[in-house]
């Protein structure tokens, strides 16, 4: 970062959606009152520096509330005009949203949510990101809690200390409002990891507990036929499960009662991106949390992943799901993801067992 011009110098890997450079957001920049920025309307997403190009809109609409630009499903009012689908190949099929470890080689979305968010979070002063998370904060998206930095390779910034603060609010039952300040009150976390690739990753079933559809960075989004995310891999979004995030039976079924006997501690869920091992710090970081973990292992996982990974973890803090296993080799809850809709492992005793352990 030039600390004379207040420029964040992009790292290449980042250049294809923020360009060489970036502009540092601080304080005046953003409480200023300035000319309303119109929708930039992108015409040509493949070009070098798209979303640095729409940052400046994003920031104004967030400041005002217009918090929705920021869900995936909003995200193609950004563009006048894109490829149609026809003209690309979807290959979806044999790729996991969840499987970046050769991301070199796969098509990469020029406009994800989550570039978007990650980039709007990380080009600001400590301060201005705070006020942009107290906006955020007050409607039901995710935010990335682990995000890589813009100006380093394979450098991650922690952005739990800049989360610190904001009111929760959420009524498990009429006339009982529970207010937890997050990170400052109690809290549970749990995250939800991977071992192994398969197509239909654990995103996609996570996202089947949540509202809205489109919670977490999976292949499901409206864009994912574009490509992955460029900054996804080895990030880690996070949400709070309240009646606002969680899909209705989820809420009745647990946490509305969780929530009436454990007052003020909030849950937290956590989803890191990308093979779990890839990201060990990562693990360790999220390990000294008061958490807990959902290992979602592959089918084409190995039991020397399995080792690796209760290395790095107790495994009395680990609840493990088998997703499209033939055979039940271990203590795990399975999943089918081909009957998902319909599949009753998403059922009430199998959420309570992971919250429970």
């Amino acid at each position: 970062m030039d600390n004379n011009n207040k420029i964040i110098t992009v790292h290449e890997q980042w250049r294809l959606i923020l360009g060489d450079e970036i502009s540092l957001i601080e304080p005046n920049d953003y409480v200023k009152l300035g000319v309303i920025i119109s929708n930039p309307g992108l015409t040509d997403i493949e070009k070098n520096g798209s979303i640095a190009e729409l940052l400046p809109y994003i920031r104004q609409k967030v400041k005002m509330w217009g918090v929705g630009v920021l869900r995936a499903e909003n995200i193609k009012v950004l563009i006048n005009k894109e490829v149609s689908k026809e003209n690309i190949t979807d290959d979806s099929e044999s790729d996991s949203e969840d499987d970046f470890e050769d991301e070199e080689l796969q098509r990469k979305n020029q406009l994800s949510r989550f570039d978007c968010i990650a980039s709007l979070l990380s080009s600001a002063e400590c301060i201005v990101v705070q006020d942009i998370f107290q906006t955020l904060s007050q409607f039901p998206i995710t935010f990335p809690l682990i995000t890589p930095k813009l100006n380093e390779e394979k450098e991650f910034n922690v952005m739990l200390p800049l989360y610190t603060g904001p009111i929760i609010k959420w009524e498990p039952s009429p006339g009982l409002i529970i207010e937890n300040r997050l990170f400052s009150d109690p809290f549970k976390l749990i995250v939800a990891i991977r071992i192994g690739k398969n197509s239909t990753g654990k995103s996609t079933i996570l996202n089947r507990l949540m509202t809205p559809d489109f919670m977490f960075s999976s292949k499901c989004d409206p864009r994912a036929n574009f490509g992955v995310p460029y900054m996804v891999s080895g990030s880690v979004e996070f949400t709070w499960l309240t009646q606002e995030t969680c899909k209705m039976d989820l809420w009745n079924e647990v946490f509305k009662d969780y929530y009436q006997k454990e007052k003020k501690e909030i849950v937290l869920l956590a989803n890191l991106h990308g093979h779990a091992l890839d990201y060990q710090d990562q693990i360790q970081f999220l390990n000294q949390l008061p958490s807990s973990f959902i290992v979602f292992i592959m089918p084409d996982y190995t039991k020397d992943q399995i080792h690796n990974l209760e290395t790095l973890i107790d495994f009395k803090k680990n609840v493990y799901v088998c997703v499209d296993h033939k055979n039940k080799e271990r203590d795990c809850i399975k999943i089918n993801t081909k009957t998902l809709i319909e599949d009753h492992t998403l059922g009430k005793e199998h959420r309570l067992r992971w919250l429970k352990e």
